[in-house]
């Protein structure tokens, strides 16, 4: 199991650091160092009941022994760092190949993932085969080295004694082997649970304003209580059940010390073995039988590491969106849709869909909800690949590009802004690491945001709490702007980026719009159509396809879908809550 484990970890870190290796010969090396003493006790014993030892020799033992214990220390002390260095570093290898291929997955798989199963692979399985790696290891092959150690000096002092001390362990084994298969079956249960209880903790704390708003509390934490009572109740199981198993194995293990002793004592009464090797058997005994039960305990353990470690294998197995072995770079920015259809779990979202989005011009996609218009964003700047069709960016289609081309090429504002827990500086620089601190400034500034960074705590330098909850929606779409503007990509997406804020931040967010969108190609996706009256081309979508396209003026004389559309708004625009006062006759 030990092997079949080492060679996950290999296949998840994708190296071998040869300080590991290093390391486990080192310890090697303590574990024989740990075991040696007990051969100059055994030689002490034999010359005190032969009476044959001098003072010096005595002396001369002691400091063997000594020698031998602080060997055994110096090996360790130069074993267990590399040990840990090396699965420390390995480990972080594993998370960096976990978090660069979750990357490159669609965006389509991670809406069909529980975030807490997710969150909980990333965080309590990786930290578990950590654990095993850089503290279970060393430890594990020094406990099975020194017991086969010490059994090997037991041969040769008297090979019948030695095997009735071998007696019990084959029985020992196969209660071990039951003890493993019901946590076969309870393990699962308990990881899964876990997660369960992860997500529904996540969930709980994320929806706190939703359940204050309709008062659902007994609900929720009816919900989030049941869930954590069947993560009590598959952690009792997972305890509760190899327990008497797990205590048989430990009996019938140390059988064998009583075997020891009646065998012995009937052996030393007819002569057939000496007083010295009886009492360094009956010593010797205790260690071997004790470190066997160490590592019987820890082999439970790994049962849990290997399905941890399964788990994590699962995600880096999960298909990616291929890249081009000869990629191409495109010639402008145009952008071409040629017959795309596209869709979630067979559900269509986009049917046969041609359209052309001129370079340097700004295309507004509208339609009612549920039309395709965020899918036609994402599948420009390829989060998901489609079906049929080609969508080409300068003539080259997005998947004959490779990654750092096409995101050189495309920057993204959306509603849903993210922010990272960090500095103001730090999420500003997100899509452009190496920006001066004035080019930071002057993108803050046309974005109209520098006035309110500065009025921070700590300016540029004071760090978001998670997603920047402390800032206002129209503070934290400002942010993203600047941050695109940093960005300097030739092709801006925009998700209605005024939708969700109030109207006192959606002048200076669309002034800040208009500066990013200067000298661009543009594609936004617009909720408010008097925002977009002025772009040069409108593309109107309606259940996954194109239906009209052309300028304001052009489609309001079509009378079609975005006539109707802008009707509606307008109405809207005038509508206004009534209120009537009761009248005199009804009080």
């Amino acid at each position: 199991m030990i092997r079949e484990l080492m060679q996950a970890g290999f296949r998840l870190s994708g190296q071998r650091d040869p300080r590991l290796a290093r390391g486990l010969v080192w310890i090697m090396a303590e574990a024989l160092f740990t075991a040696l003493p007990y051969v100059f006790v055994y030689y002490l014993l034999t010359g005190l009941f032969e009476g044959a030892l001098t003072g010096a020799e005595i002396l001369l033992f002691a400091a063997l022994m000594l020698l031998s214990v602080v060997l055994r220390i110096l090996a360790g002390i130069r074993g267990m760092p590399l040990v840990f260095s090396g699965a420390y570093a390995m480990m972080a290898e594993a998370r960096l190949r976990v978090a660069d291929h979750l990357g490159r997955v669609p965006l389509g798989w991670f809406g069909q993932q529980r975030g807490g199963d997710l969150g909980a692979r990333l965080t309590s399985d990786l930290e578990l085969v950590e654990h095993i790696w850089s503290h279970f290891l060393g430890v594990f092959v020094s406990g099975l080295l020194v017991p086969v150690f010490l059994l090997l000096f037991l041969f040769t002092i008297d090979a019948q004694l030695a095997l009735v001390t071998l007696i019990t362990i084959p029985f020992a084994l196969v209660t071990l082997y039951l003890t493993q298969k019901r946590l076969t079956r309870t393990g699962p249960r308990l990881l899964a649970a876990g997660s369960h209880a992860q997500a529904a903790v996540q969930e709980y704390i994320q929806g706190i304003a939703a359940i204050r708003g309709f008062g659902r509390f007994g609900w929720a934490w009816s919900r989030l209580e049941s869930t954590l009572d069947e993560h009590h109740r598959a952690q009792m199981e997972a305890e509760s059940r190899p327990a008497p198993w797990l205590a048989a194995f430990g009996f019938v293990l140390e059988l064998g010390y009583l075997l020891i002793v009646v065998a012995g004592a009937g052996w030393l009464g007819n002569d057939s073995i000496g007083t010295a090797d009886l009492v360094t058997f009956l010593v010797l005994a205790l260690p071997v039988y004790r470190q066997l039960f160490e590592v019987g305990l820890s082999t439970l353990l790994l049962r849990f590491a290997s399905r941890a470690m399964a788990r994590l294998e699962e995600l880096l197995q999960q298909p990616v969106m291929p890249e081009p072995s000869s990629p191409s770079v495109p010639v402008d920015q145009t952008i071409e849709f040629d017959q795309v259809s596209f869709g979630y779990d067979k559900q269509p979202v986009l049917n046969h869909l041609s359209c052309v989005v001129p370079a340097n011009a700004l295309t507004a996609v509208v339609g009612p909800s549920g039309a395709g218009k965020t899918t036609f964003v994402h599948l420009i700047a390829r989060l998901w690949d489609v079906n049929t069709g080609s969508v080409r960016i300068g003539g080259v289609d997005v998947r004959d590009m490779s990654r750092d081309t096409l995101y050189q090429q495309v920057a993204m504002v959306f509603q849903d802004v993210v922010l990272f827990s960090g500095t103001v500086m730090d999420n500003l620089r997100l899509g452009r690491p190496d920006a001066s601190y004035e080019e930071v400034v002057a993108a803050a500034k046309q974005a109209y945001a520098d006035d309110f960074i500065r009025a921070l705590p700590n300016g540029y330098d004071t760090v978001l709490d998670e997603n920047g909850g402390s800032l206002s929606g129209g503070e934290r779409q400002r942010l993203s702007i600047a941050r695109a503007l940093l960005r300097n990509a030739p092709i801006l997406l925009l998700d209605e980026a005024t939708a969700s804020v109030d109207p006192s931040a959606e002048s200076e967010i669309q002034r800040a719009i208009s500066n990013l969108a200067r000298g661009r190609t543009v594609v936004i996706i617009a909720h408010r159509l008097r925002t977009v009256q002025d772009a040069d081309k409108i593309l109107v979508l309606d259940h996954g396809s194109l239906v009209e396209a052309g300028s304001h003026d052009t489609l309001m004389d079509l009378n079609g879908l975005y006539a109707h559309l802008w009707q509606q708004q307008q109405r809207a625009e005038d509508w206004q809550i009534g209120f009537c006062a009761p009248s005199e006759t009804a009080l």
